[in-house]
């Protein structure tokens, strides 16, 4: 049941993804457009998604459901470290690219894809776990993101000159909106602050529009590459598989053995976001570092496409 509640949900996305490629093939869209719109999306809307699922909502006493995700976020980002770094090795990767690809294998779309795909299986109340994992992602990207993407140049120029450490600008970077959303959610969650019933549908309304204008952006960012670039990294095809199938598939069947009794969100919020594709946000800041941004986009690109059939495969193992 799962996976056909969320390959119907991977079809309205992929066609709301086909309806941005549409309008920027024929002209209805630009990169100056599309550059606000994102701004938009990522500083205003997505942050209101988040905050729409918590807000006024009745919860019962979830303290062993939060804490069991905390540990279930952390893990997450430890396993994809480490696999992400064993995956490099295996794949045989060469200069800036291989740090490249470990930052892809640590940094998926947790939040654009993950936040409608997975509250389509658990409704809102999985908001609030998926916020965790927000957070989580944030504090690396802009630490260990940057390092990595600081990495692969260095890589590729052994002559270059690349800041190191985390400045003024990085903090700024991780204390963004939907960072600071993140926190509020959790605040609210906790403390069970009541909100004013027009803001809350006020938020409710406008984060609900943030799932389809980011895959709309995904749509249009896809149609700014050409099928031969896209297609010409043959270490791509390898390092989906493993991403987007084994990870997910093998963790899923590791996390049932578990002799510990989690709570089946918890368990089910931890597999699905395993089978996340790359992050745009990955393309984005090694355009900002002035990494090898074409490998990323290569990434981003295919994984997005080939996870429209990828996650009901995986979310068979629910």
């Amino acid at each position: 049941m799962a996976a056909i509640i969320v390959f119907k949900r991977m079809l309205a996305l992929f066609l709301m993804m086909a309806a941005g490629f549409i309008c920027a093939k024929i002209g209805w869209t630009d990169k100056d457009f599309s550059g606000k719109l994102s701004r938009i999306v990522v500083n205003v809307l997505n942050p209101m998604l988040v905050l729409g699922g918590v807000i006024n909502k009745e919860r019962g006493d979830d303290l062993y459901l939060i804490l069991s995700n905390l540990c279930m976020m952390i893990i997450y980002f430890v396993i994809l470290f480490i696999l992400g770094a064993l995956v490099v090795r295996l794949l045989c990767l060469k200069g800036s690219q291989k740090s490249l690809y470990h930052m892809m294998m640590i940094f998926s779309n947790v939040g654009f894809m993950g936040i409608p795909v997975i509250s389509s299986v658990y409704g809102d109340g999985c908001i609030l776990l998926i916020c965790f994992y927000i957070l989580g992602y944030n504090l690396l990207l802009y630490t260990l993101g940057v390092y990595l993407t600081q990495k692969s140049i260095e890589e590729d120029r052994a002559d270059s000159t690349v800041k190191s450490g985390i400045d003024k600008e990085t903090l700024k970077k991780i204390l963004n909106p939907g960072f600071l959303a993140c926190f509020a959610a959790i605040a609210i969650f906790a403390f069970k602050i009541p909100v004013f019933e027009p803001v809350a549908d006020f938020v409710s309304t406008m984060g609900n529009t943030a799932v389809p204008l980011s895959m709309f952006l995904i749509g249009v960012s896809v149609s700014e590459q050409s099928a031969s670039d896209i297609l010409s990294d043959k270490k791509i095809y390898p390092f989906l598989l493993i991403r987007l199938i084994v990870i997910p598939v093998v963790m899923a069947f590791l996390v049932k053995m578990i002799p510990v009794s989690l709570p089946e969100m918890v368990k089910g919020v931890f597999i699905m976001m395993l089978a996340m594709p790359v992050g745009s946000i990955v393309v984005l800041m090694a355009t900002e570092q002035g990494a090898d941004e074409a490998c990323c986009v290569r990434g981003n690109v295919l994984s997005t496409l080939a996870a429209v059939l990828t996650i009901p495969v995986v979310a068979m193992m629910l």
